[in-house]
């Protein structure tokens, strides 16, 4: 059976530590609970699968600060998320994801039914993952990617893509024969918020994805796009907010490539980002891999390293075991942008030339 490893963790208020230790206890005593019911039990409840994945990073920066990274380091981040799911029948089954970390509060990332119309054809209902570009389903899910820290189109800080939608979605294979197959996508709903300001208003979202799989092995085309509403609370007035990206990717024998290109435009602020990523994996343990990302927070402001920031990915990754990964990468950039929008560095004072590395351990089970 296959899982989806998803989920985001954006924007929820920081605990103090005793609470921190507790939410780490009570997913770590659901999983045992789960996983120790499913194995006395799996004779008569074969349709209950169990598993996760997690992360922990060291990160340290020799100038700006960013992702709680400074010139002391920081071990925060980290995730642990469990991905349960239930066949309720022969075509439907409930999926759920179950996360925490040192920063943040368990919380259900999303969770939803899933109903198997024909074949080709699905209906999603609940808490779900936006299907956005190539990285969101698995955002977090850290070792089925190269780069420890994703590139910059899917950062918190760019606010390009959002955690989840709550509604209904669609989704449908078209087989082409010999020349591959399309599965399109579309959603609508309202736009989770794991945050929400005071006395906010729900934001009716919409869009589609378009996934075309080329008759190459491993090759695939992909254009994805929502539109949301934001509330100005000073007016409680809703102004339209755009996202979207296109995507390629072609994953094959030992090749990962990767290249996307994001727009996102709120009122009169326009975004881009893309990036360029390969990875070469020898001896089927070592894992070489470099990433060229581009970010403008703000077009009409290009010239600026406050909103302007270019970042070279050089990195290497180490398969322990099948399940299990040690990585080490830095990061060279120009430009400070993303530590702006992250709240960290005040516009105007950061250092233009500044590195950030982080050497990470990536499980799955």
């Amino acid at each position: 059976m296959a899982i989806r490893f998803s989920g985001n963790s954006f924007g929820e208020e920081i605990m103090g530590k005793s609470a921190r230790r507790s939410s780490l206890r009570i997913v770590l005593g659901v999983f045992a609970a789960m996983a120790a019911a499913s194995a006395s039990s799996a004779a008569d409840f074969d349709a209950f699968d169990l598993h996760g994945y997690g992360t922990q990073t060291y990160a340290q920066t020799n100038g700006n600060a960013y992702i709680d990274a400074d010139q002391k380091g920081t071990w925060d981040n980290n995730i642990l998320a469990l991905v349960g799911t239930v066949a309720l029948g022969d075509k439907t089954k409930l999926w759920a994801q179950l996360e925490t970390s040192s920063l943040e509060a368990t919380r259900f990332s999303w969770f939803f039914l899933d109903f198997q119309l024909t074949d080709d054809s699905t209906v999603h209902v609940g808490r779900v993952k936006f299907p956005l570009g190539v990285y969101n389903e698995t955002i977090d899910a850290k070792f089925l990617q190269q780069s420890s820290l994703e590139p910059a189109v899917y950062q918190q800080a760019a606010d390009f893509v959002h955690d989840a939608y709550t509604g209904v979605g669609y989704d449908h294979v078209q087989h082409l024969g010999d020349a591959g197959k399309i599965t399109w996508q579309i959603y609508g709903g309202n736009a989770y918020d794991t945050d929400p300001p005071v006395a906010s208003r729900d934001r009716r979202i919409y869009g589609a994805r378009v996934t075309y799989a080329t008759p190459i092995d491993g090759l695939r085309f992909l254009l994805s796009g929502y539109r949301t509403q934001v509330q100005i609370l000073a007016t409680d007035s809703l102004i339209n907010e755009t996202r979207w990206i296109a995507s390629v990717d072609y994953v094959n024998s030992d090749w990962d490539l990767k290249s996307e290109y994001g727009g996102h435009k709120f009122g009169s602020i326009d975004s881009d980002a893309y990036y360029v990523q390969v990875g070469r994996t020898f001896a089927t343990r070592w894992t070489v891999f470099g990433r060229y990302d581009s970010v403008i927070m703000d077009k009409s402001q290009t010239s600026s390293d406050s909103f302007s920031q270019k970042i070279l990915v050089a990195g290497l990754n180490f398969k322990v075991r099948s399940n299990v990964s040690l990585r080490v990468e830095n990061q060279f950039n120009r430009g400070y942008a993303l530590p702006v929008a992250s709240g960290e560095v005040q516009q105007g004072l950061g250092k233009h030339n500044w590195n950030l590395l982080i050497v990470g351990l990536h499980f799955i089970f």
